[in-house]
């Protein structure tokens, strides 16, 4: 009896045991299926977050030079420093060490100690010295990394055109913005897993997947002629006491900006530093009303339309002449004038009855066939396109204030640009600031060439008119101060009140003062424009703007190499033969377009420009004149014989100087 109880006990326990495992693997299978099949793919989630890590390796953003290969921006190394919080044994200890290595304080530094992220930047782009190299490798948790970081070796020095870039090499204004696609390359995005303590331990394999480089970029700008045009420019600024200043220069046959100022200049290694005002780029952006010197463009659709006739004199009605509801004023009583005169004293009165022989329709298409009112397609970001009212909208004083620039705006890139169609022969080009993107070797990806828009005027119109212009920086004409000893200067001043666009009407004692005109007259080299807003010193254009535009002129002809040469030979021609010394070229106007339809004329050019380029592109470009190079030292051309431009050599072999 007793037996039986003890094998009956003996069951139950083995019962209850059984019945507990079994009710143990039931409880692990319900929480294997909870954690596989309901809830699967979340965990799989956080556990590739907290095992796994995606890098992205950024390129090296590509440089950009001038047109001589002059450097403008660069990318350096610099270093990053990091932490990872979980790491660090004593954050106190630690933000006390690192903090005066960063340059920051012990309170900020603990807070990113403290951060419950486990990767912390500390500081980015910080220029560490080797000894604070050594302290941060010394303590846990803390690292380096070495990142690019952007940098403009001639500080303010075309800071408007260049732009900036952010922390993490983005371009946030001017070319660095607009060419970021090409600067900034390639970035490709790393797979790793991390350790236990966080490490990551790079299990992809990155061989042959480097990042290709950002392209380089070559401007049309020249470093000496940009030098020339800021330092002018500010001068001028201080001496008229004017809030701020453009200046522009550009080589009327092709297009190409030559320099681009703009004043107050801001330092785009520390844009932080300027306020967005500061830092806009107001050659492009900007409008306002161009005053007289758009009756360039009145007087000259009037020359092609043959209503009025460079010999012809026209009543200035001494000063005051009713138009509708409206009295127009010059600021001297003229009587009779030629249309020269009307050109070198400036009269509206004299514009406004020549704008009215044209008729709106008519001068409404000329302004347009010049560019105002559209977007000149310049490659800067921000580019404004400026007011002219659709001709259904004018007013019956309408077309009588357009004539003398009143009642319609454009920038200063509009203005210089039409201005050039007139030294060129009639041609309106395509303004443009990049001259090739090259890629690390050097190979050229793309390459700008001028571009005919259309042809504005006739060639003789605008010869017609570039011996007018001339009349206005003569002895006695409103720009005389632009004169240049040597050269014939066609140009035309302006001072236009600024709008009030609180109250309507303009403003009292607040003028733009400009000049615009090329020089030499007869064969333009160089296109200037100069602009000063309110000036509070001799407020007058000839008397605020055409000094500025002398300074600019006279110093960019002579490192051109131009100088006075033999007197003219007969009594027609506009201007003395010019001698050149170096590297630049100057071509008939009336040459340049048929082969700015394709691009520049080996032909007509001779030896072609290898300056900048590798040795292999230099031996194409020769190849394809039909020369051969002979080259000397490794690297870049940075010199060549004959000269760019210069005649071809008998036997055919340009010597070119590489480093």
């Amino acid at each position: 009896m007793k037996a039986k109880a003890q094998r009956s006990y003996l069951g139950f326990r083995v019962f209850l045991v059984t019945a507990g495992f079994l009710a143990f693997f039931l409880l692990i299978l319900i929480r294997v299926f909870q954690l596989q099949i309901l809830e699967g793919g979340e965990l799989k989630k956080m556990a590739a977050s907290q095992h796994s890590r995606t890098l992205t390796v950024h390129s090296k953003r590509g440089d950009i030079y001038d047109r001589n290969m002059a450097e403008l921006a660069v990318s350096i190394d610099v270093d990053s420093v990091y932490v990872q919080p979980a790491r660090v044994a004593s954050p106190a200890e630690t933000a006390k060490r690192l903090a005066p290595l960063v340059g920051m304080k012990t309170a900020e530094v603990a807070a990113k100690l403290r951060d419950p992220r486990g990767f912390v930047w500390i500081k980015r782009q910080v220029d560490l010295k080797e000894e604070a190299r050594e302290v941060i490798a010394s303590l846990d948790g803390v690292g380096i990394i070495k990142e690019s970081r952007r940098y403009y070796p001639n500080g303010e020095l075309a800071g408007h055109v260049l732009g900036f870039t952010g922390v993490d090499s983005t371009g946030l204004e001017g070319l660095e913005l607009y060419y970021d696609n090409v600067l900034k390359g390639a970035t490709i995005k790393v797979a790793g897993q991390r350790d236990a303590r966080g490490r990551t331990l790079l299990f992809e394999d990155v061989g042959g997947r480097v990042p290709l480089e950002g392209m380089m970029v070559r401007l049309t700008i020249d470093k000496t002629i940009q030098y020339i045009a800021e330092k002018a420019l500010k001068r001028g600024m201080e001496t008229s006491r004017a809030k701020g200043g453009t200046a522009i220069v550009m080589d009327p046959a092709t297009g190409e900006v030559l320099a681009m100022a703009v004043q107050p200049a801001f330092d785009p290694n520390a844009y932080r530093g300027s306020t967005p005002g500061q830092r806009r780029n107001r050659a492009v952006t900007d409008v306002y009303e161009p005053g007289s010197i758009f009756k360039p463009f009145v007087l000259s659709a009037a020359l092609e339309e043959e209503v009025v006739k460079p010999g012809e004199i026209i009543w200035c009605e001494l000063g005051r002449y009713r138009v509708a509801d409206r009295v127009l004023h010059d600021t001297k009583k003229h009587g009779w004038l030629s249309v020269p005169q009307i050109l070198k004293y400036s009269s509206n009165i004299g514009s406004a009855k020549i704008g009215e022989r044209m008729g709106g329709e008519r001068l409404y298409r000329y302004l347009r066939a010049f560019g105002f009112g559209e977007k000149t397609g310049i490659d800067l970001p921000g580019e404004g396109a400026g007011m002219l009212r659709p001709y259904g909208t004018w007013s019956a004083v309408t077309i009588d204030t357009v004539s003398f620039g009143q009642g319609v705006s454009a920038t200063p890139i509009q203005l210089i640009n039409a201005i050039s169609a007139v030294a060129n022969g009639g041609f309106l080009m395509k303004p443009y600031i990049v001259k090739s993107v090259e890629d690390p070797e050097g190979n050229v990806i793309s390459e700008s060439h001028p571009v005919v828009l259309r042809r504005v005027i006739s060639e003789s119109s605008a010869a017609r008119m570039t011996r007018m212009l001339t009349g206005v920086t003569r002895r006695g004409g409103t720009g005389e101060l632009a004169a240049i000893e040597g050269f014939e200067v066609a140009g035309k001043t302006a001072t236009a009140q600024k709008p009030d666009l609180e109250r309507g009407g303009y403003m009292k004692d607040a003028y733009i003062a400009s000049f615009f005109g090329y020089v030499p007259a007869g064969e333009p080299a160089i296109a200037v424009l100069v602009s000063l807003d309110e000036p509070q010193e001799a407020y007058h254009g000839g008397k605020a703007a055409a000094p500025v535009f002398r300074e600019i002129a006279s110093q960019t002809l002579s490192y051109m190499g131009l100088v006075p040469g033999a007197e003219a030979a007969g009594a027609d021609q506009l201007v003395p033969s010019v001698r050149r010394k170096q590297g630049f070229r100057i071509i008939k106007a009336s040459a340049r377009p048929e082969s700015a339809m394709g691009g520049p004329s080996r032909s007509a050019y001779g030896v072609p420009d290898m300056s900048g380029l590798s040795m292999r592109m230099a031996m194409k470009r020769a190849a394809e004149a039909g020369l051969e190079v002979r080259p000397v030292g490794s690297g870049r051309a940075v010199r060549q014989s004959p000269a760019p431009g210069g005649r071809k050599p008998p036997d055919g072999v340009v010597k070119v100087w590489f480093r």
